[in-house]
C-alpha cells in the first residue's frame, strides 16, 4: 500500500477516502473491533433498533463539512432545533443555557427565579467582560454573581464534559460556540462513519504499536502484523497517541504539543422513556442540572411515542460513570424532576469514554492556546501525517473538525506525491 491510516474514526475515514479516490492503495488499521471511533452508536440497549448515541451528537450551523458529506452521502438529519434558548432579544451568551429547564439541588426551578439568574449572568457578562485565560470560577468571583447564579453558571462546565470550573478558561464558554440551531444524524451519528467505510479497506482489531522510518518507506507495528507504504496518516486522539511509538521519535515540540493537550474526561447516559411526547413538551430544549448529569436533551419523538434522552456526565472520579445501574437511576430523576413524575424507563446504556483506552476521553482541551496549539498537533514531520478533531484550526473538538482535518492530512499526502513524482520524472 502507498498510505497507512491510524484510526477509523471520522478523521481516518475521511482522509482514507480522499487518498483512495486520488487513486492511493490505503489500508486503514483500527485498534477497536468498529469503524467511527467517538461517534459510536449502540442499537441494541434502548430496544425496537434505536440508536444511542454514546458520543458525538450534534451537528451545529456553520458545520458546512459535514453538512455537505450527509448531503453526499444522502444521510438524513433530524429537524433543525436550538439546544438552548437565547436571551430576549435574540442574543446567544453565555448565559443562555441558563434559560433552559434547570434543576438545582434536585430541584427544578420556577420559570421566574431561573430567568432571573439569567438575566443576573447576561448583565454580568456585558459589564465586566472575561479574558480568554481566565477560569470560570475566576470569573465568577471576580463579577460578583449570587450563589445560585455561580453555582448554576459554573455547571456548564460539564457540557463537554469536562473538569471542575476551575480548571475551564472562559474562552470555553463564552463567546459560545454552539446552540444557536442544531441536527442530529437520524439514524444515529455513527451512520456517517459506517458509509464512509465503504468500499475502504479497514483492517479491525489492529492496534498500532511502532511507526518506524526505514530506507524512504513507512512501517507500522501492530499486535500481529507489519505494514509498509510511503506516508502515514495518524487520525487517533492525543492520548492513545501518545502510546504509539515512533522510530526516529518525534521531536520535542511535537511531542510537547501532544503533553499539553489534555483531553476532557467523562461520558454519556442514555436512555428510552415512554411517554415521549409529555416528555418532550417539558425538557425542550434541555436541561441544565448541577447534579452528576449537568445536560439533558432528547432526539425526536419515536413512531411508537417513545423519546430517546441523552445525558452528558463529567467523570469527577467519584464512580459515577462505572456504576450503570445508579447513573440510569440519575438520569431518571432527572427527567422526573422536570416532568414532575417517574419516567418509565424502556432501556438505556452508559458509556464511559474515560475507561476507553483507544479514546482516552471525550474530546481534546486546547484550553485558551488557540490557535498555536492545533497548528502544532496538525503539523506533519516527514511522511507522518497527523489528524483529528485537535488537529482542526476550525471547529476543533467537533465532528466537523476531525473530517477537515482527515482531508487537509490526505491533500498533504498528495502533496508529497506530486513533489516527488516531479523529482523522479527530471532525475
Amino acid at each position: 500500500m502507498s498510505t497507512i491510516v491510524i484510526g477509523a474514526g471520522l478523521a481516518g475515514l475521511a482522509a482514507a477516502r480522499k487518498l483512495t479516490q486520488a487513486g492511493e492503495e490505503v489500508v486503514v488499521l483500527e485498534a477497536q473491533p468498529y469503524v467511527g471511533g467517538r461517534t459510536r452508536s449502540d442499537r441494541d440497549r434502548l430496544g425496537e433498533g434505536r440508536p444511542a448515541d454514546l458520543g458525538a451528537s450534534f451537528i451545529d450551523i456553520g458545520q458546512d463539512k459535514v453538512l455537505a458529506y450527509c448531503d453526499e452521502l444522502e444521510l438524513e438529519l433530524t429537524p433543525a432545533f436550538p439546544l438552548f434558548p437565547t436571551a430576549p432579544g435574540g442574543r446567544l451568551t453565555a448565559a443562555s443555557p441558563l434559560r433552559s429547564q434547570v434543576v438545582l439541588d434536585g430541584q427544578r426551578v420556577d420559570d421566574w427565579l431561573r430567568d432571573q439568574l439569567a438575566a443576573e449572568v447576561h448583565a454580568a457578562l456585558d459589564a465586566i467582560a472575561p479574558t480568554s485565560t481566565e477560569t470560570v470560577s475566576a470569573w465568577t468571583a471576580r463579577s460578583g454573581l449570587s450563589p445560585d447564579a455561580r453555582r448554576l453558571f459554573c455547571a456548564q462546565t460539564g457540557f463537554n464534559p469536562v473538569h471542575v470550573a476551575a480548571q475551564v478558561p472562559m474562552s470555553m464558554l463564552e463567546p459560545p460556540h454552539i446552540g444557536r440551531v442544531c441536527w442530529m444524524l437520524a439514524d444515529g451519528t455513527d451512520s456517517i462513519a459506517r458509509k464512509l467505510a465503504e468500499s475502504l479497506d479497514i483492517r479491525l482489531g489492529q492496534p498500532a504499536r511502532l511507526v518506524r522510518r526505514t530506507r524512504g518507506r513507512i512501517e507500522v507495528d501492530t499486535d500481529t502484523d507489519t505494514f509498509t507504504g510511503y506516508d502515514v496518516v495518524v487520525a487517533t486522539p492525543v492520548t492513545p497517541t501518545l502510546r504509539i511509538g515512533f522510530d526516529p521519535v518525534l521531536p520535542p515540540w511535537k511531542i510537547d504539543a501532544l503533553l499539553s493537550t489534555p483531553m476532557t474526561q467523562g461520558g454519556k447516559v442514555v436512555a428510552r422513556y415512554a411517554d415521549g411526547e409529555e416528555i418532550v413538551a417539558r425538557i425542550v430544549p434541555s436541561v441544565l442540572s448541577d447534579g452528576p448529569i449537568t445536560l439533558a436533551w432528547a432526539r425526536p419523538v419515536a413512531a411508537d411515542g417513545s423519546v430517546t434522552v441523552l445525558g452528558l456526565a463529567a467523570d469527577r472520579a467519584d464512580g459515577f460513570l462505572r456504576d450503570e445501574a445508579s447513573a440510569l437511576a440519575a438520569l431518571d430523576q432527572l427527567i422526573g424532576t422536570v416532568l414532575g413524575r417517574a419516567p418509565r424507563r424502556l432501556g438505556g446504556i452508559v458509556q464511559d469514554w474515560t475507561q476507553e483506552q483507544y479514546a482516552g476521553g471525550v474530546v481534546s482541551i486546547l484550553l485558551a492556546d488557540f490557535p498555536r496549539l492545533p497548528s502544532l498537533l496538525a503539523q506533519g514531520v516527514g511522511p507522518v501525517h497527523f489528524a483529528g478533531e485537535h488537529t482542526a484550526e476550525m471547529w476543533a473538538t467537533s465532528m466537523d473538525g476531525a473530517l477537515r482535518s482527515g482531508e487537509r492530512a490526505a491533500d498533504e499526502v498528495l502533496l508529497r506525491r506530486r513533489i516527488r513524482a516531479g523529482r523522479v520524472a527530471t532525475s
